[in-house]
């Protein structure tokens, strides 16, 4: 027959025996949350109208070549600059005074879309930009 002074114990252990069998849960629980400060995550979105956030990200880069304006990535040309999204693509445009494509600029476009409209006014803007070379030699 139990007595009343061992109900408090066995009350205390039972309580105590809980309490060690879920430390590990509750470590894992807490655990999962800062684990998420520490893993690389996409760039937060500017607040809209900020241009704070914008420019402390670019004067905190480290970029020794072009540092991409829509995703702050570092490229070596304007060209190689990466689209936002996923289900975009990049196409290429040449620069106008040097007419390399490794020197100008990208658009970004949905996949389904494709290059072909970028590369017919890239031929367009390429044809007229020859034509007025030769308007301006007969000037």
């Amino acid at each position: 027959m139990m007595t009343t002074t061992t109900r408090p114990s066995l009350l205390l252990l039972l309580v105590a025996a809980l309490l060690f069998l879920s430390t590990p849960a509750l470590g894992q629980f807490f655990n999962f949350f800062n684990q998420q400060g520490g893993q690389a995550r996409e760039q937060e979105a500017p607040p809209s109208g900020d241009a704070s956030w914008f420019e402390a990200r670019t004067e905190a880069s480290q970029c020794p070549h072009y540092l991409c304006p829509r995703t702050l990535s570092c490229v070596s040309h304007p060209s190689k600059c990466p689209c936002p999204f996923p289900q975009q693509k990049r196409c290429a445009y040449p620069d106008p005074v040097t007419g390399k494509l490794e020197d100008g600029g990208a658009f970004c476009v949905q996949q389904e879309e494709g290059c072909a409209k970028v590369e017919a006014a890239r031929g367009q803007w390429w044809q007229w930009k020859e034509l007025d070379k030769d308007l301006m030699k007969g000037l």
